[in-house]
């Protein structure tokens, strides 16, 4: 017995070599199948043609994948391999057919470049997710795929599962055919003894998307000809008179060498609608000089870009402080089924575990469904569930915006304390991570339009790139990173936890991944300078803040006096002078001040006994180090953006007092998180960007106005306006703005036109949801803030010149930050 037991575990361990050998190289995120294992998968890539434009027209690019495995993307097709045709369903499975007529149509969603799932239906009734017809590997035992799809089963026991499906193919082969055979008689769990069973994994119409439902789709060199390989497996779909097979990518020949054919009859892949229609053929516009409101004013070149920036925003930070705390994904491989289902995975039953969501938005238990009824999120006041998804984003796009700067985000301490994490909480990792999130994000985008650079979405590095991109119709994204222990770089108790190498090789390591932006301190103290506290009244997340540093440094935020009527300079010769000893008192009352104020308001009889002095007056003393100080030389000889906001107001001063002598302007993206308005003036001064938060009708108006024209030199003007982008800060713990409209308003907005008059857009609908700005919910979402923008201008209470003003200094932000950060390239070392 014993012996007989040992050649079943030879014999199984056998059989696990034999199956990944057979499977290759399948689900690897390259989307590797069979025509990279042989060494036949080609890519030809087409040399661009630029189509000069027509007078008014914008610069075309012909497509460039032409003939390539990118080319079906979201298409009708047919597939036929050597006169077989896969044919539609018929008993949960597809069959085969000789008839071209009797083929079945399958719409090709890519799941990444150059994989896809092929869905040959879709059914969905109102409230109901939606059934799907997709080919793939079934799971009627549920052993192999997690709720999501995800495949969690043993490679080896699927291949040996899926049984009589490859031994019609390897039957004949001598001696792979054989080995397998036998395996297949002397072990209990393969082969025909799982044929036996009621879970047998099986070619079949599949009713969900899932990774067994992937097909890697590759082209063999000088034919139209192409193999599609299971992305798990690695094994090649496989189609003779007698039905539908997989086989090993080395026996490819012509019975799994498939054409694939245009065909018609085909359903929509469920997806977030647009909601609107681009009415002029040249597409949104690209310059400002092809925008009305524009053409007659004096100072502007013809290649100056038409847009608005998204200063401040954290697209990725579904990922943040160990992830499952902000619900809900950007993009998702299979869409937006997936992207946007259930919050019950992150905040649990009935919303009633999700922590994080309760404290910051007050809302406590929800309805956490979401695709496609989405009964109660997203709103502009949920803090954790996502709302930028890619869809909601590209209207935002086709409006007008043109850049999006995205700050990856971490905090250490709170990622330690959250429960539900998944991911790590080393800060280097979380943001690494996030970067790897957004490459993925193009390359999806990508794929869903045809190839790589084809999406409208595309991470830049230079100004000149982003202006190529946003010439092309795209939208430019440049990463930053917004954290507290930025490179690792903390301190305890005044030690800091990094050396000069290690901001080197950190800079050094970002940069190469296309890193271009950089707060050098966020919510605590960090290696590089004390940070700007949050004084907010009441109990809410400044304490909580307030308690953080004191964990993350070993010690309270240590205040001093502010500047009464100026602002720091920058050039005190000690930013951070040792406490002396009667200053430990001082320190007892700023504390009494700072937590006092979390208390209610004394009743007015008794205002003169309390102590309190309110926290007006309260500056962090801890300005720039000297670590800091080398972290900005860094920087500026990497021509890297520095964000000041978040910083002491003593550091910020320090970082204007170093760039100004090289004329190397910074970034306050986003409000008064950059101090001051005097440090924001300052800012404007030496050629940087003040940018505040989105706002709602004249509120808005007048920031934006404020933002346009803080003094700065005509040279850093885009003609007569200093442009004023704003801060979305979607994601990231920070509400999106309300409207104060009403339902009725509807018919008075509904349906709008874009600002240069090129898009018509409706109330925005996903899944059975139609989000509008008067349903109580406010921007909702990312893709309400084209209806926002539309919103001020007809309702702001302000004259109809100063509106005018707001919209112009909006739309030339673009450009001004383009020239901002084309300053910062040609600035002196």
């Amino acid at each position: 017995m014993a012996e007989n037991s040992r050649q079943r575990r030879l014999a199984c361990l056998a059989f696990t070599g034999m199956a990944l050998a057979l499977s290759g190289c399948g689900g690897e995120e390259s989307g590797t199948g069979a025509g990279e294992l042989s060494g036949n998968r080609v890519d030809e890539k087409v040399t661009p043609e630029v189509v000069e434009p027509q007078a008014g027209g914008a610069r075309k690019t012909v497509y460039q994948w032409q003939n390539t495995r990118y080319q079906f993307a979201n298409g009708c097709y047919s597939l036929g391999s050597d006169g077989v045709y896969i044919s539609k369903v018929d008993g949960g499975e597809y069959g085969v057919t000789t008839n071209p007529a009797e083929a079945a149509s399958f719409t090709m969603r890519p799941t990444r470049l150059g994989s896809y799932l092929l869905m040959s239906d879709f059914t969905r009734e109102e409230t109901q997710v939606g059934q799907f017809e997709l080919l793939g590997i079934s799971d009627p035992g549920g052993e192999f795929l997690d709720a999501s799809g995800q495949f969690i089963g043993e490679l080896s026991y699927l291949v040996s599962g899926l049984g009589d499906t490859l031994n019609l193919v390897l039957d004949p082969v001598a001696p792979l055919g054989g080995i397998l055979r036998d395996l297949g008689e002397s072990l209990d769990f393969t082969g025909g003894q799982l044929a036996n069973t009621d879970v047998q994994p099986k070619l079949a119409a599949v009713n969900s998307p899932n990774e067994l439902a992937v097909w890697n789709l590759n082209k063999h060199e000088g034919t139209d000809t192409y193999t599609l390989a299971s992305d798990v497996t690695g094994l090649l779909l496989t189609a003779t008179e007698e039905g539908l097979t997989l086989a090993s990518p080395s026996l490819r020949d012509e019975t799994n060498t498939f054409t694939l054919q245009e065909a018609q009859g085909c359903v929509a892949y469920p997806e977030a609608d647009l909601s609107l229609e681009v009415v002029d053929e040249r597409g949104p516009a690209i310059y400002l000089k092809e925008v009305d409101r524009f053409k007659n004013v004096k100072g502007l070149d013809k290649d100056d870009i038409y847009g608005y920036v998204d200063t401040h925003s954290h697209i990725s930070a579904y990922e943040f402080i160990g992830g499952r705390v902000n619900y809900g994904d950007p993009f998702h491989k299979f869409g937006v089924t997936h992207a946007l289902e259930d919050c019950a995975i992150a905040h649990g039953p009935g919303g009633t575990t999700g922590l994080v969501e309760t404290v910051t938005s007050g809302s406590g238990p929800h309805d956490t469904q979401g695709w496609p009824s989405f009964n109660d999120w997203p709103r502009h006041n949920s803090l954790q569930h996502h709302q930028s998804y890619y869809r909601w984003m590209e209207r935002a796009h086709l409006s007008g915006m043109k850049i999006l700067v995205n700050h990856l985000v971490h905090n250490e301490i709170l990622c330690g304390i959250n429960p539900q994490k998944q991911n790590d909480c080393d800060p280097m990792e979380a943001i690494l991570l996030q970067i790897q999130r957004m490459y993925e994000m193009q390359d999806y985008i990508d794929a869903q339009h045809g190839g790589p650079g084809e999406g409208w979405f595309q991470i830049v590095t230079s100004p000149g790139q982003a202006r190529s991109v946003i010439a092309d119709g795209k939208l430019a994204v440049v990463l930053g990173v917004e954290m507290s222990k930025v490179l690792n770089c903390g301190e305890f108790l005044d030690v800091a936890e990094c050396t000069r190498q290690d901001v080197v090789e950190g800079l050094d390591q970002l940069y190469q991944l296309g890193v271009r932006n950089i707060f050098p301190v966020h919510k605590f103290d960090n290696a590089f300078g004390g940070h700007l506290p949050d004084l907010s009244s009441g109990i809410g997340i400044g304490p909580i803040l307030a308690v953080g540093n004191l964990g993350e440094t070993g010690h309270l935020v240590e205040y001093e006096e502010c500047p009464e009527g100026t602002e720091f300079v920058g050039d005190e010769p000690d930013q951070n002078a040792a406490m002396q000893p009667f200053g430990i008192i001082d320190q007892l009352l700023f504390q009494m001040d700072y937590f006092g104020d979390r208390f209610p308001e004394t009743p007015e009889e008794l205002k003169e006994m309390d102590p309190r002095r309110g926290t007006g007056h309260l500056c962090n003393r801890r300005g720039l180090t000297d670590l800091g100080d080398f972290l900005i030389q860094e920087l500026v000889r990497r021509k890297m953006m520095i964000e000041t906001d978040h910083i002491s107001r003593k550091a910020a001063a320090r970082i204007l007092d170093i760039t100004g002598r090289l004329d190397y302007p910074v970034i306050n993206s986003h409000g008064g998180w950059g101090g001051t308005e005097a440090l924001r003036d300052r800012i404007a001064e030496q050629g940087g960007i003040a940018a505040s938060f989105g706002g709602t009708r004249e509120g808005w108006v007048d920031s934006l106005v404020a933002n346009g024209n803080r003094p700065r030199a005509d040279r850093f003007k885009v003609g007569p306006f200093g442009g004023a982008g704003f801060a979305t800060d979607v994601n990231g713990i920070a509400a999106l703005p309300g409207n104060p409209g009403s339902p009725d308003d509807d018919a008075r907005l509904y349906p709008f036109e874009s600002v240069d008059g090129r898009v018509i857009l409706s109330k925005q609908k996903t899944g059975d949801r139609e989000f509008g700005l008067y349903d109580g919910r406010g921007i909702a979402h990312y893709g309400l803030y084209p209806d926002q923008i539309a919103d001020m201008i007809l309702n702001a209470d302000r004259p109809k010149e100063i509106v005018d003003e707001a919209v112009n200094q909006l739309f030339t932000s673009a450009e001004a930050y383009l020239r901002m950060w084309e300053r910062i390239e040609n600035a002196p070392l």
